[in-house]
């Protein structure tokens, strides 16, 4: 079989799964069958789908647009929180050689395979071009830099461990928002279910994620010290009993959701803390956009506390886009990255998603009450973590496996099932674990 025809069967793959996909994809199909052959456009895939995250990145867009006018951008967005559904058929594209001009990706681990392909060029000119080093925390650029080398630019700082709660719900049933302990936060539960409410916490866990997500969190408030461990792979015995009491808070967590939590989608969870059907969400901080595009007020309709435990910790989630090899725009690609990495950019984005700009020198006031409050947070919290979920602390062949280990706890509670089949899934992917986690 000739290179070329072996390439031709990749791509010919790669659009019948993009087809396939089609109820999550907007366009993508359409447009590699009727592209111009010269066009001067830039195509880029992203997840944010919802309201808040449309209006985010239609901003952004807006400001490229505004500096490169000739320039048609074709955004490919695909639905599925968290990039569940996108990450494959990126997968897919990139090795038939139909990378777009760039793509959204978590930094940390989720970028690591692309890395080792060659699937990436590095950036290191436009980093030290644009003064990155210089306006981006540490830690920040410690997750887009592998072998020295820089291969992504970070477009926000998302905060993970976050409780969202809907104020007039807690003020009615005379609950403070005072809540640091998991003792105090289900006694909290308690009271809203003896008076009235059966299902005080919200969550929507279409596509899994979601759970897993609240998992994460309950990890975190068992200590940076067990957290570290988690995510260098060093928790391998299924009677560890730090994990086990994690299970536990959790189960327990669940027995106060809404019965319909596999049909809803994540910002459907957080809609049902907006509409007062429920009093608490555990969601990262892009369920600030949520709150914002539904016209509430922070502090005023809704408000946040750290997840119990966690007070002291803020938990990373950060979204980039890259310069896939051999891109057919690479002028453009490249222009993309530069504003997605200005400060004007990022002011742009951020006040409409819930997140932080990932540089240091953000124009706090572009920014809400929420992100002001958030900004704040990162300059004093004593310990910064990596979020497994969303793609940064832990290998691929652990996390291909840890959706599907909670799906089945979230149906069952088996407290020691789910602790076998995690440290098994740990143990399975002893090798993939290179990175090694410094957070206390």
């Amino acid at each position: 079989m000739s290179k070329g025809h072996h390439g031709a069967i990749k791509t010919v793959y790669a659009l019948i799964l993009a087809v396939i996909i089609t109820g999550a994809i907007v366009g993508v199909a359409t447009w590699y069958f009727t592209r111009p052959a010269k066009a001067n456009v830039l195509e880029i895939y992203h997840w944010w789908t919802s309201g808040g995250e449309k209006a985010a990145i239609t901003a952004l867009v807006g400001v490229y647009e505004s500096k490169y006018p000739d320039v048609g951008v074709i955004q490919s967005p695909v639905s599925g929180g968290a990039g569940y559904v996108m990450k494959a058929l990126m997968k897919s594209l990139v090795l038939a050689g139909e990378a777009p001009d760039a793509f959204q990706l978590h930094a940390g681990y989720e970028m690591k395979p692309y890395v080792d392909g060659g699937y990436l060029d590095p950036i290191n000119d436009l980093w030290s071009g644009q003064g990155w080093e210089t306006v981006f925390p540490t830690v920040v650029k410690d997750m887009v830099k592998f072998g020295g080398n820089y291969y992504a630019v970070p477009v926000n700082i998302h905060r993970v461990n976050v409780v969202w709660y809907n104020k007039a719900v807690l003020d009615a049933h005379g609950i403070s928002a005072n809540i640091t302990t998991w003792d105090a936060f289900f006694a909290a539960c308690d009271k809203l279910v003896a008076e009235g409410m059966p299902k005080p916490i919200a969550l929507g866990d279409q596509g899994k994620w979601a759970a897993t997500h609240v998992l994460e969190q309950i990890i975190a408030s068992e200590g940076i010290g067990f957290y570290q461990d988690f995510i260098n792979g060093k928790v391998t015995s299924a009677t560890n009993t730090t994990l086990r009491d994690a299970l536990t808070k959790f189960s327990k967590y669940l027995s106060y959701v809404n019965d319909n939590h596999a049909a809803l989608t994540w910002d459907g969870a957080t809609a049902l803390v907006i509409n007062g059907k429920a009093a608490f969400n555990i969601m990262g901080d892009w369920a600030n956009g949520e709150f914002l595009v539904a016209n509430k007020v922070y502090g005023v309709d809704y408000g946040t506390f750290a997840v119990p435990g966690t007070e002291k910790m803020y938990g990373l989630c950060i979204d980039c886009f890259e310069h896939p090899k051999g891109v057919k725009h690479p002028e453009n690609s490249l222009n993309w990255l530069q504003v997605v990495g200005s400060k004007e950019g990022q002011d742009a984005f951020n006040p409409l998603k819930g997140s932080i700009s990932a540089r240091t020198d953000a124009d706090t006031t572009k920014y809400g009450p929420y992100q002001q409050a958030a900004i704040a947070d990162f300059k004093k919290v004593t310990y910064m973590y990596p979020s497994v979920v969303h793609g940064s602390g832990m290998p691929e062949a652990f996390t291909a496996k840890l959706d599907d280990i909670m799906s089945a706890f979230v149906d069952n509670k088996d407290v020691s099932a789910a602790a076998t089949s995690l440290t098994k899934a740990v143990t399975d992917a002893s090798a993939d674990f290179t990175k090694v986690w410094t957070l206390h």
